[in-house]
């Protein structure tokens, strides 16, 4: 028996809950279907095979239940729910979704194993899901997107798969313009109904640079922006030991208006009049 299942939370759920009836069965994953039968056709595997997560679920509530029980209320304020928990941990860059279900399973019922620290696996899951939690959050305070063409864009390099989340949290804070997280040749489109497509999609690179059809004005203005305030800033007034505090060297990759910030933190801001308006 061979269970196969989705990489995603409910996919791992329903692995778990299977687990339980075949103990002795092995475990496949993939990201979708087609996936899993290119995996299944180099291995030339032909028994019977249970594929799960690969359809929607009814209730991922229930099955949070029926695997980890209710959680404690003991637990931090600032840990996750056990479904947001493993959620974020199938997002770490060294997880293994096998190994993840295995460790659920050996919960036996309990959610306080997954905060308790009590094992190895533990603590090393628990670690998954606060580094994935602190890549977003850093994400959410050093990202500055630019406004182009009317679509808030940036350009975002984590470890970890958070820009969907990230995109969410940008959406959310400016409902009145369509907002793109872009990461390598992916992309992540929210507030899309905006501009006519759905409201948070997963798309390319190549399509949100296609809608930038007119960004040299916003250049410009960009531009004209900077000699204004450089033109205003007093020199002797700089704290640079706060500027560096809030503007960390290890955020100025996260971002290209982030790199410009920290450039100014180290270098300090040219020196320009208002003549420069003329």
């Amino acid at each position: 028996m061979i269970i196969a299942f989705k990489r995603d939370v409910d996919g791992v759920l329903l692995a778990c809950s299977s687990l339980g009836k075949y103990p002795n069965a092995d475990l496949v994953f993939a990201k979708n279907m087609g996936e899993l039968k290119k995996k299944f056709s180099f291995l030339g595997i032909e028994e019977e095979v249970l594929a799960l997560g690969f359809k929607p679920v009814d209730s991922t509530a229930g099955l949070v239940k029926e695997i980890l029980g209710k959680r404690p209320a003991k637990m931090s304020p600032r840990d996750p729910k056990p479904v947001q928990y493993v959620d974020l941990v199938l997002r770490h860059r060294d997880a293994n979704p096998v190994e993840l279900v295995r460790f659920l399973v050996s919960c036996q019922g309990s959610a306080e194993v997954l905060y308790s620290g009590k094992s190895i696996l533990a603590r090393r899951y628990y670690r998954y899901m606060r580094d994935v939690t602190r890549a977003w959050q850093r994400l959410c305070m050093f990202s500055r997107p630019d406004l182009s063409n009317g679509i808030l864009m940036v350009e975002v390099d984590s470890p970890h798969d958070v820009a969907d989340i990230f995109c969410r949290w940008l959406a959310k804070k400016n409902r009145d313009v369509p907002v793109a997280v872009m990461q390598g040749t992916v992309a992540w489109l929210g507030n899309g109904e905006l501009i006519g497509v759905e409201n948070f999609t997963k798309t390319t690179t190549s399509f949100v640079s296609s809608l930038r059809v007119s960004a040299q004005q916003d250049d410009e203005v960009e531009k004209l922006w900077d000699v204004f305030y450089n033109s205003q800033m007093i020199q002797n007034r700089r704290n640079h030991k706060l500027a560096k505090k809030m503007q960390p060297k290890s955020s100025a990759i996260l971002s290209k208006m982030a790199k410009k910030d920290r450039y100014v933190v180290e270098r300090g801001i040219s020196s320009c009049t208002l003549d420069r308006f003329v």
